[in-house]
This record gives structure tokens, sequence and C-alpha cells, in this order.
């Protein structure tokens, strides 16, 4: 099986040998690529793709990799594996179904925000359908949102402010 390592620098792969140590000059552009982690680094590649076949047992081994890493880094601390265990994943759901997600959902302030205002049929963050709304008074200074409105707000106050700062020093 043929490896390749990409340049940092020129962005072009070249032909490794992986049981060599990384280079630290690219071979093509000659540019540094870093010094290399040091024994201390604690590094498992993750392959997740959403052309992999078996997902579920990608995330399994996820799982297991966790306990791994959780007791390697117990051992390069000195420390009992229990005071690492927040590194041990545990709460991957199963995958099995076509667009299933494996990460558990988040709920704090800010999703049960955004969720009682789609379900009114407002605006959710950045979008939506009534995003006019946020343009409709910005020339007047007088710009509603969710049906409250807002006045003196300076009209093309961060353009005017970007002109002073070019007039000041310039245009780069």
């Amino acid at each position: 099986m043929a490896y390749a390592l990409r340049c940092p620098d020129c962005r072009k792969a070249f032909k490794w040998e992986p049981s060599q140590p990384d280079p630290r000059h690219c071979p093509l552009c000659q540019a540094d690529m870093g010094e290399p982690p040091d024994d201390n680094v604690i590094c498992l590649p993750a392959f997740i793709s959403a052309s992999t076949k078996a997902n579920d047992k990608v995330y399994r081994d996820i799982e297991a990799s966790s306990v791994v890493r959780m007791e390697k880094a117990a051992e390069a601390a000195g420390v009992d594996v229990s005071d690492m265990a927040a590194m041990k994943i545990t709460d991957l759901r199963p995958t099995t179904h076509e667009g299933a997600i494996a990460a558990v959902p988040v709920t704090n302030a800010v999703t049960q925000q955004m969720d009682m205002l789609a379900a009114k049929g407002g605006n959710v963050g950045w979008q939506g359908s009534n995003g006019a709304e946020f343009a409709a008074g910005i020339s007047t200074g007088a710009v509603t949102v969710n049906g409250v409105t807002t006045q003196n707000v300076e009209p093309r106050a961060g353009a005017r402010t970007i002109e002073r700062i070019q007039g000041m020093y310039g245009r780069r």
C-alpha cells in the first residue's frame, strides 16, 4: 500500500514510507515541516468518513481507544486512572439508520430559545424566512426584530468607522 504525506506549506503530497520518521523538511519545496511530536504526545488517528460502511464499528473503536488514551494519560501523569475519567467517551449513539448522528444532542438555554423561536415560526439565529425585518428600518435607525422595535440605531456605523480608520492610516 502506498502512503503519502502532504506538505503544510506547498500543499503537495509526496510518497513516504510509514516505517521511517516523518521528514523535517519537505522534499519538494524544502519548507520546514515542524518538529516531530515528542514521546509524551498520545496520538491515535480517527478515520471517519461518510462513505465508511461500518460507521458503528468505527464509533465503537473510538470509544475503546478513548479508554486506552485515558490509561496512557494516567500513566504519563502518574495519577490514578479514575482521575482521567473525563477523557473516556461513553455517550456516542448507534448510527444504524440513514441520517443518524452519533453525537449526543446539546440541550442548553441557547438551543431551547432557538427551538422556541422555530416553534413560533420566528427567525432562528441568522437563518429563516423573515430576514427582511432586520433590514426594514436600518436606514432610519429603527430596527424591528421579532416584533420589538429598537430606535436610534446608527445606520452604517461600522462602514463609517472603517472609512475613518482608513482615512487616518490609509488603505493597504
